[in-house]
């Protein structure tokens, strides 16, 4: 089937029906969630899509407790980062498609505390800010927006301790 292109090989042992055979297009968080996993769908692909950073992600970045692994797919590429079993167990959730499929995918503000836990240890409120306003280009005023008790609950929640005090005070801050 797949010599006649009936079928396309996403990855060995998943599948897809070529175009003409699909009910409906695909999805490529479903996707990243069968390719590797558990995982659900985060870091920059959430935060481009909740309009956080300017750029276009073309790569779907998802967490997963295991190590770090890369897909080039015919449908992209997937990326998978390692986070800890304590910063893996929450702040996603199921959505579902109107034919009862679904996928898990990190709330916004999980995928920017997941994106800030991965970029590294930071010294000060300062240099979080600037992670956030000018590395990352983290738009201010989607920042504001974001649930503020939940950017702490999760913070708190994630392993170490670099930057728990710099996001407290970052958000206490009239500077955010």
């Amino acid at each position: 089937m797949m010599k006649t292109g009936v079928v396309i090989g996403v990855v060995p042992g998943i599948y897809v029906t070529a175009p003409e055979f699909r009910k409906r297009p695909i999805s490529l968080e479903i996707l990243a969630n069968k390719i590797f996993g558990p995982s659900y769908v985060s870091f920059e692909y959430v935060l481009a899509q909740a309009g956080l950073i300017p750029e276009t992600v073309r790569t779907v970045t998802s967490a997963t407790q295991k190590r770090n692994r890369d897909f080039d797919t015919p449908f992209g590429r997937f990326s998978y980062r390692h986070l800890p079993r304590e910063g893996f167990v929450f702040g996603w959730t199921a959505e579902r498609l109107s034919d009862g499929s679904g996928y898990l995918i990190a709330r916004p503000e999980k995928a920017l505390i997941d994106t800030l836990y991965r970029s590294g240890a930071l010294r000060s409120a300062s240099a979080l800010e600037r992670r956030l306003f000018e590395d990352l280009r983290i738009d201010r005023d989607l920042f504001r927006d974001l649930d503020q008790n939940l950017l702490e609950e999760y913070t708190e929640r994630m392993p170490g301790a670099t930057f728990k005090v710099h996001l407290k005070r970052l958000l206490r801050s009239n500077h955010a």
